[in-house]
This record gives structure tokens, C-alpha cells and sequence, in this order.
């Protein structure tokens, strides 16, 4: 069976201004959908993630999240303050995410370790409201919300088009 991965961004996805940038409960539907008809796992890509995956569920979880069970991952915070120094250092959030693609995404049968395929081992869909920190290759992987919208029916419809390995 292939592997889902939904990269999940928080806000301008599904807290958006209408829900004072709380979870909405209808862009929460419109996520419930996808993984309905995908069946995906979700990795929190979001400023909202905590430091651990159990930090993240239990936050997820007081925050009134519906899908706290399908979270399996959250990226790392991939920037550094520089000697104690006023210097920040930003990574870019496409190079947090490939960077738990090439972690997490692997087989393990026996001595053979491998680097699985996307499209042929697994898939993966990036929904955020900002691309400007994602990188080339993720291209045909990125579907960009409306910041103050969020998630809509276009873009469910997208992602599960991604997810299941079709043509967008």
C-alpha cells in the first residue's frame, strides 16, 4: 500500500480570519474529506507545532483538532540564533519538509534499507497559504490556500488529486 503524507500548514488553511484564527469546524470538514478519500497521514508543518509529536497531538488535542489520531510527524524548527547574537538565521519551511521526507521515508525489510519513490511508495501534498519559503521540488506537491479563506472545495479537491497519485 502507498503512503500519504499531508503536509499540513495551520493558519490561512483551516484557522482563518473568520474563525478569528481559531480551528474552523468547515475548513475542518473540508480536511476530513481528504482524508476520507486519501486515507493520509498528516505531518504538522505549521508554526503551530510543539517540539515533540506527543507535545503536538496533546496541544492538537486541548485546541479542538478532529483529527489528532491521523498526525505522525511534525517537521523541525530548522533556524538557529547565531553565537547568543541578535543574528537569526531562517531555513526556508521546503527544506524542513524535505528534510522529514529524507528521514522518515524509508524500508526497512531485513538488512535492506532503502529510499522508497514518491509517486510509487508514497505521495505527499504540501497545503499552506505562503510559498515563498518552499523549494523547486516541491512544486507539483504545493497546493497554496487564500491566507484569509482557507481551505476550499478547489483545493480538496487538488490535494486528493495529488495524494492519489493523479494529475492535478
Amino acid at each position: 500500500m502507498i503512503r500519504k503524507i499531508l503536509f499540513l500548514d495551520i493558519d490561512g488553511v483551516i484557522a482563518v480570519e473568520a474563525s478569528n484564527y481559531q480551528l474552523s469546524e468547515h475548513k475542518q470538514k473540508l480536511l476530513g474529506e481528504i482524508i476520507k478519500q486519501t486515507n493520509c497521514e498528516i505531518v504538522i508543518s505549521s508554526s503551530w507545532r510543539k517540539q515533540t509529536v506527543l507535545e503536538t497531538q496533546m496541544y492538537f488535542e486541548q485546541k479542538g483538532f478532529d483529527y489528532v489520531h491521523r498526525i505522525v510527524g511534525i517537521t523541525i524548527r530548522a533556524y538557529h540564533h547565531l553565537n547568543n547574537s541578535k543574528i537569526h538565521l531562517s531555513i526556508p519551511r521546503g527544506v524542513e519538509i524535505k528534510q522529514w521526507l529524507d528521514t522518515n521515508i524509508h524500508s526497512n525489510n531485513g538488512k535492506d534499507f532503502k529510499k522508497l519513490k514518491s509517486g510509487k511508495d508514497f505521495t505527499y501534498c504540501i497545503l499552506d497559504d505562503d510559498d515563498s519559503d518552499m523549494l523547486l521540488e516541491h512544486k507539483n506537491n504545493f497546493i497554496k490556500t487564500d491566507t484569509t479563506m482557507g481551505l476550499s472545495i478547489n483545493e480538496l479537491n487538488k490535494v486528493i488529486n495529488i495524494l492519489n497519485n493523479n494529475l492535478v
